[in-house]
């Protein structure tokens, strides 16, 4: 069997390659670094925020394909080569495959979509938090932010509407116990000011132990979880912010989960590129049981040093924790570009 390591050298070989343009010449290639390191009064020293945000390095590519009629195909890879601090040195390197798809135009405000991408539930598919130290509630409802399947998009009336059927594996590429999920979202257009969601969700999904695609992650369970859920999500101008939030309840297995999350964004006019974030996040695996709750407080300043590189500096405060009440200040370098 290929070793994890070579696997994570081979990979971050191809990527130096992509890097340097030796095997690709295309405007639509775009290189992708993350460096981020932190201090946790439970961990101590850390290297990763979130699941899916750790030191690594990867690229996108993305084009678009086009007859005399117009777009009628739009292609998307991204792909990083990680290395997780919170695993043992012979466990902490993988390839992570974040989108994968292929999306088909079949028609005005109509689509197809395959491959892996954003589960039609909340803000996940209207935001763009792959690189971000702040995140959407997707990884604490669903499980992960992305899942393998089929999606599609369409118009209702003066609505965006989407839906989408995955394996219910998240990164790994697995369908066991019977997995599948099956979700749906009804929108305002994204082209408002205020937008407005309204999503459903029904499935048995699994739980993985990493983050990653290569080599397949570890399941928590060889049992899949059964989960319903409702959600609602709104982002608009608040006076001088910029306001999201969304909700969602549901059970799992016949538990009731339920939770929500609230961000204000301000820019300052003066210094168009520095920006501060607040954010709160809520969520319970059990809404009869206390200990089964987390809430979270996250003040994060941003500033864009150039149109390719920013830093983030985040402090995030475990009010309640469903582990250990926690306290952790994370410092964050992104590069993302041609």
């Amino acid at each position: 069997m290929v070793s994890r390591k070579l696997i994570f050298i081979l990979t971050l070989a191809f990527v130096f390659t992509i890097w340097s343009q030796e095997f690709v010449q295309a405007e639509e290639l775009y290189k992708e670094a993350v460096v981020i390191g932190g201090y946790s009064d439970r961990d101590q020293w850390v290297g990763e925020k979130n699941p899916g945000l750790k030191n690594s390095i990867g690229f996108e590519y993305y084009e678009k394909f086009s007859d005399e009629y117009g777009d009628f195909l739009t292609l998307d890879l991204q792909m990083r080569a990680a290395y997780d601090s919170s695993e043992d040195s012979s466990d902490a390197f993988g390839v992570e495959i974040h989108n994968a798809w292929l999306e088909y135009k079949l028609g005005l405000g109509q689509s197809l979509k395959i491959g892996h991408f954003d589960p039609a539930f909340g803000l996940e598919p209207v935001l763009d938090t792959h690189g971000t130290l702040l995140q959407t509630l997707a990884a604490k409802n669903i499980g992960f932010k992305k899942d393998w399947g089929i999606g599609y998009k369409g118009l209702l009336g003066d609505f965006d509407y989407q839906l989408a059927a995955g394996l219910g594996s998240g990164m790994g590429i697995r369908r066991k116990d019977d997995s599948y999920l099956l979700t749906g979202r009804i929108s305002t257009p994204q082209t408002k000011d205020t937008q407005v969601g309204l999503s459903f969700l029904y499935g048995q999904t699994l739980q993985s132990s990493q983050s990653w695609t290569i080599p397949a992650p570890e399941l928590v369970s060889d049992k899949s979880i059964r989960k319903k859920r409702i959600g609602l999500d709104v982002q608009c101008p608040l006076g001088i912010f910029d306001f999201k939030a969304e909700a969602a309840v549901g059970d799992n297995e016949g538990e009731t989960v339920a939770g929500g999350l609230a961000e204000l964004g301000y820019t300052v006019p003066e210094q168009q590129n520095l920006k501060i974030k607040m954010q709160t996040m809520y969520w319970s695996n059990d809404w009869e049981e206390k200990d089964a709750r987390d809430l979270t407080l996250s003040p994060v300043i941003e500033y864009k040093v150039s149109s390719t590189t920013t830093v983030r500096l985040g402090y995030f405060h475990d009010i309640y924790s469903s582990s250990d009440e926690n306290k952790m200040v994370v410092l964050q370098l992104y590069y993302y570009g041609l």
